[in-house]
């Protein structure tokens, strides 16, 4: 019998190569693995080059070519080398510090042409993230210093996508973590050096007994367990569903279309196959009720 097995890819978001974000997600993803089904992949965004979205939506489903592969129109950027790992595994573990109290600009261009998963590129990669893990580790300089804010930001982003967020909850070999009832929110607060590599774990905290570096470390280990539990959980239980010949409702986020789609993109596809109907602006205009505001 083969065994079964879950991949697990780990992105640090930090423009840092070797920082604080990068071990934090290797950390992770160390304890993910040592559940015996996992495989992972670590990639930090600073080895890649990554473009802002100008929003020309020639990404979207009414203008993109119907089977392309998820790429940007307008720059040529590496999202064409991303996306299809984000699409490829069973968990996703993001990782991110603190800029200017939020996310970095790095990983908030990257968070955004994730776009094309979401339902509202209506795209064929439309839903490819749901019923998958994600892990989220968020940390700062400070006990309080924003983290919290870019984890329920990221938790937002991640449910819309249709993904399951995974906590940290606390364990018998690892007990009151940082974060148990959430997930990774950390602080290398008390750091020898603050912005140093590892600040955050036991070995580096500089105050006595290294009660921060302690939970930090904690909060890493059962985060990334609970992240395996849970991409397993979900691929074993997705697996189940279609055997069993359940159905689900087919994911079209418009039935009516009011934008001319190009010959060839996805909604002029699926405007020939009789799902979408196309009503142009001009018969928009027409049911009108005179009279009636704009």
């Amino acid at each position: 019998m083969e065994q079964k097995k879950v991949k697990i890819l780990g992105i640090s978001g930090s423009p840092r190569k070797n920082g604080n974000t990068a071990s934090m997600v290797k950390y992770c993803l160390e304890w993910a693995k040592t559940m015996g089904y996992v495989e992972t992949e670590y990639l930090s965004l600073a080895d890649y080059k990554l473009v802002p979205c100008t929003g020309c939506m020639k990404c979207f489903g009414f203008m993109a070519p119907a089977d392309d592969d998820i790429k940007c129109y307008e720059f040529d950027d590496d999202i064409k080398v991303l996306a299809p790992k984000v699409a490829e595994c069973d968990g996703l573990l993001f990782g991110i510090p603190i800029y200017t109290g939020g996310p970095p600009s790095l990983f908030r261009i990257f968070h955004e042409k994730l776009t094309h998963f979401g339902p509202m590129s209506f795209t064929k990669f439309s839903g490819g993230l749901r019923f998958k893990a994600l892990g989220i580790i968020c940390q700062g300089g400070q006990v309080y210093g924003g983290q919290e804010f870019n984890y329920i930001s990221l938790c937002k982003s991640g449910q819309a996508l249709g993904m399951y967020v995974a906590n940290a909850w606390p364990s018998s070999d690892a007990p009151m973590p940082q974060s148990s009832f959430a997930g990774g929110i950390l602080t290398v607060v008390d750091g020898m050096t603050v912005y140093g590599k590892d600040a955050w774990r036991k070995e580096a905290t500089r105050t006595t007994p290294p009660a921060s570096g302690s939970r930090n470390e904690r909060t890493l280990k059962n985060l990334g367990r609970q992240l395996a539990v849970a991409a397993m959980t979900l691929k074993l239980g997705r697996k189940a569903f279609k055997e069993a010949g359940f159905q689900e409702p087919e994911l079209i986020p418009f039935t009516k279309y009011s934008v001319k789609p190009k010959e060839g993109s996805y909604v002029d596809r699926l405007i020939k196959e009789g799902k979408v109907t196309f009503v142009s602006k001009e018969e928009l205009k027409s049911r009108k009720t005179p009279g009636t505001k704009k």
